[in-house]
């Protein structure tokens, strides 16, 4: 499945239309972010019924702003809508996938039990 690159349109659209979505954060100047987009990539094409989608968070501060982005990358996975996992960094791929396993492994009503959710 190809990476889609998100504004924030784009990221609701997104989040409400699939079960499980992850994000990156990037910037054009970020080495890192480029040493990582291979790695991405290649999860995209491991992962197919995984939604995965890039922001710019130099042309989308805004969005940036509203999850706290405060470095790239920044990866960010949401399940059923909820936002399950946040972290700042480039993980090497075993640590990308166990990630991602673990997001489909999660039992959602507890989590929505335990963030007081009904979503």
């Amino acid at each position: 499945m190809p990476i889609k690159e998100l504004t924030p349109f784009g990221l609701e659209h997104e989040v409400v239309s699939n079960d499980i979505v992850i994000v990156q954060f990037y910037a054009s100047w970020c080495e890192v972010c480029q040493s990582f987009a291979p790695v991405f990539e290649s999860a995209a094409e491991r992962f197919p019924d995984v939604s995965f989608g890039k922001v710019n968070a130099d042309r989308e501060p805004d969005l940036a702003k509203e999850f706290e982005i405060k470095a790239v990358p920044s990866l960010l996975v949401f399940r059923e809508k909820i936002l399950v996992f946040k972290e700042a960094g480039a993980p090497p791929p075993p640590i990308l996938e166990d990630v991602l396993r673990q997001a489909k492994s999660l039992d959602m009503d507890g989590v929505r039990r335990d963030i007081g959710s009904t979503a």
